[in-house]
């Protein structure tokens, strides 16, 4: 398994991979095509950025440094420094390649246009919901530099195998030659894998608040 930084040509399959290892969600909803396009942007965003875990073959078997290129993506995780900046990218620079295909999605499923409105309004809701934990700081109160870690997936069969761990130490370091010194993430209340996943890797439990009708859990980690 090679770990190269995310890339456009990554897109389909980063896509193909979040839908499967997080059905019913938002983003899901959108379809793969959408999915897609946001996956073609961001690595190449203002401030998103990832990993890509990918099987390294050769013509002759043999998987030596000057031989390996990387094939079918095994898994990745995204992050962003401004989750908001990313939106708003998304809703002007590129809502001719994506304006399309919500609308598509808009008029088969209306509802689906309230949940991308609550989508865009998220980092006010998360932020302000943070702002009631009596044990840690909200993150709008965050003086140091953060990073919000959108999602980190890996292949049903490749799970196990600490690819994830990987992938998020991969993310940590980036940020600590950043100089960033903090990431969260948002994850549903009832994902006790990936809340377990989180707090197994140093993430701590912030607070909670509701969007899109579900319980969502604020985690944060301290590099």
């Amino acid at each position: 398994m090679k770990i190269i930084s995310l890339k456009a040509e990554h897109a389909s399959d980063a896509a193909r991979l979040h839908i499967s290892g997080q059905p019913g969600t938002f983003l899901t909803s959108l379809g793969i095509d959408a999915l897609t396009v946001i996956y073609r942007v961001l690595p190449n965003s203002a401030g998103g950025f990832g990993f890509a875990a990918c099987a390294a073959t050769s013509h002759s078997g043999q998987l030596s440094a000057s031989q390996q290129t990387p094939s079918q993506l095994k898994g990745f995780v995204s992050a962003t420094t401004s989750i908001g900046q990313l939106m708003m990218e998304m809703a002007t620079q590129h809502i001719f390649r994506i304006g399309p295909l919500l609308l598509r999605r808009f008029i088969q499923q209306p509802r689906l246009f309230i949940r991308t409105v609550q989508t865009l309004l998220y980092p006010m809701l998360s932020h302000s919901s943070a702002k009631d934990s009596p044990s840690l700081p909200s993150k709008s109160n965050i003086s140091e530099p953060a990073v919000e870690l959108l999602s980190i997936m890996v292949e049903p069969d490749q799970r196990g195998r600490g690819i994830g761990a990987e992938l998020l130490d991969h993310l940590c370091q980036t940020c600590r030659d950043r100089s960033v010194s903090v990431v969260d993430v948002t994850v549903d209340s009832k994902n006790q894998g990936a809340r377990r996943f989180y707090e197994r890797n140093g993430f701590v439990h912030q607070s909670d608040f509701q969007i899109f009708g579900r319980m969502m859990c604020s985690y944060r980690l301290r590099l």
